[in-house]
């Protein structure tokens, strides 16, 4: 028996598992370096090739390496038709891969043509002398934009995870559109070894955002994933792009899936192409609104609690979650507006703690004021909550967002209790400004009773100054059309 024979037959007791180009833990890996000998001493006549490694030639026979535009390195077979994270020098990963790569390519119908296909593997940390050692892969199909497996897989078993599209579907039509961002992902991190570069996706993509910045700019109810600016600004950016270098192929490839990713999700997630599609964001709002607004005595509390104004919320949140999908133009301008509020509230707040001191020391009714600082310290509190938990930089991206949304979103009441929590800090300020107001009405009707000349000598005072702005203002200030 040879070497490489025992080699396959020690990685036999491997089994396929199914996973996703999302489920690839690109930007989550670790830093950790481990034990790397250093060198002191530069030798003479240092003089670098293209291969700067100069291990090219320690690689198993048909193996390149590949640096990745954002730095990250992965290996490709063109031979085996094969890409990996795993570095195919370490002890017996050489051997695995082909002993996989074996039972994938033996499972393909025998028309198929080998050419338009590509296998990823993926060695688990620790799987090669884990009790159960296990072999992640995926296999693109390139000529039709998507990926697929060699065995029936359970979407809610094998494949569910936080950021996957694949989800139950109703036809093949339905799959595929869930599988292409996949494929796009798979574009995105491996661009570097492909041998033709993709004109028609390009082409495709500068009819795509074309067509979005004109559906932006004309229709309110745009299902476009980015607004008319940024369309124009990835056209350009394109359009610098254009010209044949294949220098520069990965890193256009590489945005250029990128970009595809999000438009082939956002299409998915709007039925493009599929029975029943939503063509517009604002479609289906009405039900959409009657679904989370059955009667509860809690929310009606809540709602009360806040003086009807978390009702107005409630709609407008409804509104740019309706559908499910981000669209950052939209949600940004409104996060700003809360956050400006729960600012204004909170400086607000602090005005009014001022002058429930100054009412303390005027002799005020203590209960009153009191009362009256106990909410507005509430607002203040509650607002600087509000604030740290919705800060521009945790909810910088439509991912942030569309998760953030998802996990504070009832199944019964959808968001109305998240609107409640969004004007709560307004409404506990309008009751102290309420208690504060009633307390000065009540040290007035005092005054009045006992000093009605004194009470007329401030009630001058402090309505002279005013009348007087309103006449210069009305005599000097901009006419009406």
């Amino acid at each position: 028996m040879t070497s490489s024979t025992r080699e396959i037959s020690q990685v036999l007791p491997f089994r396929l598992v199914p996973t996703l180009p999302t489920f690839i833990a690109k930007y989550e890996a670790s830093l950790r370096n481990s034990s790397v000998k250093t060198k002191s001493t530069i030798p003479a006549l240092t003089i670098f090739s293209s291969d700067l490694n100069g291990l090219q030639a320690l690689f198993p026979q048909g193996w390149v390496e590949h640096i990745h535009p954002e730095g990250n390195i992965y290996y490709h077979n063109p031979q085996i038709r094969v890409v990996t994270n795993n570095d195919p020098r370490s002890d017996g990963a050489a051997a695995i891969f082909d002993h996989v790569l074996q039972m994938i390519w033996g499972k393909l119908p025998p028309d198929a043509k080998p050419e338009r296909f590509e296998a990823f593997i993926n060695l688990p940390n620790g799987s090669r002398f884990a009790p159960e050692r296990v072999v992640e892969y995926y296999v693109v199909d390139y000529d039709h934009r998507s990926i697929f497996w060699i065995e029936d897989v359970d979407i809610l078993t094998s494949l569910a995870g936080s950021g996957s599209s694949v989800e139950p579907f109703e036809s093949i039509r339905h799959l595929r559109s869930a599988l292409e961002p996949e494929f796009w992902v798979h574009v995105e991190y491996y661009p570097c070894h492909q041998s033709t570069y993709d004109h028609s996706a390009e082409r495709e993509l500068t009819d795509v955002l074309h067509h979005g910045c004109v559906d932006d700019m004309t229709a309110p109810g745009s299902v476009c994933p980015y607004s008319a600016d940024e369309c124009l600004q990835y056209l350009k950016l394109l359009k610098g792009f254009h010209e044949d270098d294949k220098w520069t192929e990965s890193y256009r490839r590489s945005w250029i899936a990128r970009l595809w990713a999000s438009f082939s999700r956002s299409r998915h997630i709007n039925r493009h192409g599929l029975p029943y599609p939503r063509v517009d964001r604002l479609q289906g709002l009405d039900s959409y609104l009657m679904q989370h607004t059955r009667r509860s005595v809690a929310m009606a509390l809540g709602e009360a609690l806040c003086l009807g104004m978390s009702k107005t919320t409630f709609a407008k949140l409804t509104e740019l979650w309706n559908g499910r999908i981000v669209y950052q133009r939209h949600w940004q301008p409104f996060l700003d507006r809360q956050r400006s509020e729960w600012r204004w509230v909170a400086f607000g707040g602090l005005y009014l703690l001022i002058i429930n001191v100054i009412q303390s020391v005027c002799g005020s009714e203590i209960i009153l004021v009191v009362s009256s600082a106990s909410f507005t310290c509430s607002a203040i509190v509650i607002s600087a909550l509000m604030l740290q938990a919705h800060s521009a930089e945790a909810l910088k991206t439509a991912s942030d967002i569309s998760l953030y949304i998802s996990a504070t979103e009832s199944f019964y009441h959808g968001l109305r209790p998240l609107s409640i929590m969004f004007t709560l800090p307004k409404a506990l300020l309008g009751y102290g400004i309420l208690i504060s107001g009633g307390n000065v009405v009540h040290q007035c009707a005092t005054l009045l009773q006992d000093e009605p000349t004194q009470l007329l000598s401030i009630s001058s005072a402090a309505t002279l100054p005013l009348f007087a702005s309103l006449t210069a203002y009305l005599a000097y200030g901009p006419k009406a059309i």
